[in-house]
């Protein structure tokens, strides 16, 4: 509610610490919330690596959004090294979850990578198990 400023005045950093209570408990839209603010700078300080801290929590745990901003962060460099087969893995887990965004962005990606790039990519996808 801070975040989109539904019902209460917009804060980013009362959402920043709404977010991080429940990340901490285990929610993987939390964690997906609170790394969108570090990568944004929003509520927090603009700190990437810490973004992507929380953002891989929710993705390893299976929550599609988050594997789609930890998708981007690879294809970027942002927080972790440039990384087609990453990005191009995460955004085919999300996409397999119905997330049309990661699945344009996955076959955009796949432009302008290799064929061997792309067969690593989809053979880490298929060994991909969520954490519990």
């Amino acid at each position: 509610m801070y975040a989109a400023g539904q019902g209460v005045a917009q804060d980013f950093a009362a959402a920043a610490m709404w977010f991080r209570e429940a990340a901490e408990q285990g929610s993987r839209s939390a964690q997906a919330n609170l790394g969108a603010l570090y990568g944004k700078g929003q509520g927090v300080p603009q700190d990437y690596a810490e973004a992507v801290k929380w953002t891989r929590m929710g993705a390893n745990r299976g929550y599609a959004q988050a594997q789609s901003n930890l998708g981007q962060a690879y294809k970027n460099g942002r927080g972790v090294p440039y990384d087609y087969v990453q990005a191009h893995m995460w955004f085919s887990l999300a996409a397999v979850q119905g997330n049309g965004s990661a699945a344009k962005f996955r076959d955009e990606l796949a432009r302008r990578m290799t064929s061997e790039q792309i067969s690593e990519a989809q053979k880490r996808t298929g060994e991909w198990r969520p954490l519990k």
